[in-house]
């Protein structure tokens, strides 16, 4: 496996990222935008105290300071951030196969894609959080939260699997 310290004795890349990617990419970025813009516009009008974390069962088991809700915008805003920054260099992942000159375009392009994907799956997570916080009921979207990032996590190893033949 190569790792992301041997990233500068891989090849550099040379692709153009896709129109779709590149929309998908914004569209994460959009979307914790909105989120964090819902928190802040909510955030006057909220209870001094807040659940702060839901059982299976989707109830909330524990309460915490109304302010905790802003950092948890601040966590969310920043690894959205943090995960569409990282979708654009491709040539430092961890790919769970060997990255050579004959297999690197296409092995960077789906890692790229499962990032960007990833990065779509982790605002499904930010809005259930949202919705159960703010209004209570998000708890389907919570249980869809890790089916998304799982399915997307898998296509997109199998894809680069695939990518490196």
């Amino acid at each position: 496996m190569s790792s992301p310290i041997a990233a500068p004795t891989r090849p550099t890349r040379t692709y153009v990222t896709g129109r779709v990617t590149k929309s998908l990419r914004a569209l994460a970025l959009v979307v914790s935008l909105a989120i964090t813009t819902w928190i802040l516009v909510r955030y006057p009008s909220l209870p001094d105290v807040l659940a702060t974390h839901f059982g299976a069962d989707g109830q909330a088991d524990d309460r915490g300071p109304k302010w905790s809700i802003l950092i948890l915008a601040a966590v969310m805003l920043l690894l959205s951030l943090g995960l569409a920054a990282l979708s654009t260099r491709p040539r430092v992942f961890n790919y769970p196969l060997e990255i050579t000159e004959g297999n690197a375009q296409a092995v960077y392009r789906e890692g790229e894609r499962v990032v960007v994907w990833m990065a779509l799956g982790v605002q499904v997570v930010y809005l259930g959080i949202a919705w159960s916080v703010l209004q209570t009921g998000g708890g389907a979207v919570l249980v869809l939260a890790p089916l998304v990032l799982l399915v997307a996590a898998i296509i997109g190893i199998i894809r680069q699997v695939r990518a490196a033949r």
